[in-house]
């Protein structure tokens, strides 16, 4: 029987994405203990959160503040603490003073032993402490590994344009899958050719908050995500829906012409001219019209248009 998660796990996950949402992916020990006790506990022991330094402010106890007041080093020079008006000098103790910090190395292999990625114990670091690849997963139903890598911050812009560049610098082939501890709801709406990006909340293990289930994983890849648009396609372009009606593609360029038409489409500027579509899915000259590329299947003119040179998809 499979075990459902506990509580405290779903608290401990969501205590991991709303850490890696902060710039530096940290947090201190006070808003541990007043806000994240069990879960923080939880993820110490784990090796998810370390201790990486302390702080140079603390709150105010004495005065019954939330502010924060900046720490001097005592008369004695033995420690740290802060002078309060109501009672004088007051000692801050060390472990309030703590700082705590995401340890990728920690929680990564932890989120994605069950996808068999070769960089996942050595993930190759593409932007310092927020992107990283991690290798091909093993994906139920796919022959192929799928490319993976996995990212904190994506809902930042500066964050969001440097991955974009990443993408252009490293282009994938096929798909390429990026986890995202943002949550879904704060990902930019911004369709990524070739690229499926999927919040690692949405394909968790039910039974385990620390481990990525790579069946949910397949299945998400197999449907892409129902965001209510009259048209989704799955990010590798082997299924495109039409308000409600879903069309496969097995045929490599035949994808890469969905994927194509696609991004045209969303971006709002539908119209291309066929013979860049065709050429940028690697078909040869003798094939020039949508009929040629989708040739012995005729259900994509329910949803393309090809006319004088231009194609385009149609609703």
């Amino acid at each position: 029987m499979t075990r459902s998660l506990r509580s405290s796990d779903h608290d401990a996950l969501a205590l991991i994405c709303a850490v890696a949402q902060t710039r530096d992916a940290r947090i201190t020990s006070a808003a541990l203990s007043n806000h994240h006790p069990v879960a923080g506990a939880q993820l110490q022991a784990l090796g998810v959160l370390t201790r990486v330094g302390d702080e140079a402010a603390a709150t105010s106890l004495a005065d019954h503040e939330d502010t924060p007041v900046a720490l001097a080093r005592s008369p004695d020079g033995r420690s740290f603490g802060y002078f309060s008006p109501q009672a004088g000098w007051v000692t801050a103790l060390p472990d309030d003073q703590a700082v705590y910090a995401l340890s990728f190395e920690t929680l990564l292999p932890k989120l994605l032993n069950g996808l068999d990625c070769q960089l996942v114990s050595r993930p190759l670091e593409l932007l310092p402490g927020l992107l990283w690849e991690v290798g091909g997963a093993r994906l139920p139903g796919r022959s192929a590994r799928v490319p993976v890598w996995f990212g904190r911050r994506l809902s930042d812009p500066t964050t969001w344009a440097l991955m974009l560049e990443q993408f252009r610098q490293r282009p994938s082939p096929g798909l390429r899958i990026v986890l995202s501890l943002t949550a879904e709801a704060k990902l930019p709406k911004t369709y990524v050719s070739g690229h499926e990006i999927i919040a690692v909340q949405s394909v968790i293990d039910p039974s385990d908050a620390f481990r990525i289930d790579p069946q949910i994983l397949a299945a998400r890849l197999a449907h892409g995500r129902d965001d209510g648009q009259p048209v989704s396609i799955a990010a590798d372009g082997a299924s495109i829906t039409i308000r409600g009606k879903s069309y496969t593609f097995t045929g490599t360029k035949q994808r890469a012409v969905i994927r194509h038409l696609y991004g045209a489409w969303i971006s709002g500027s539908a119209e291309c001219l066929t013979a860049e579509v065709l050429e940028s899915a690697g078909f040869n000259v003798s094939v020039n019209t949508l009929a040629k590329a989708f040739a012995k299947r005729s259900d994509w003119r329910e949803f393309l248009k090809e006319e004088a040179g231009r194609c385009w998809i149609y609703l």
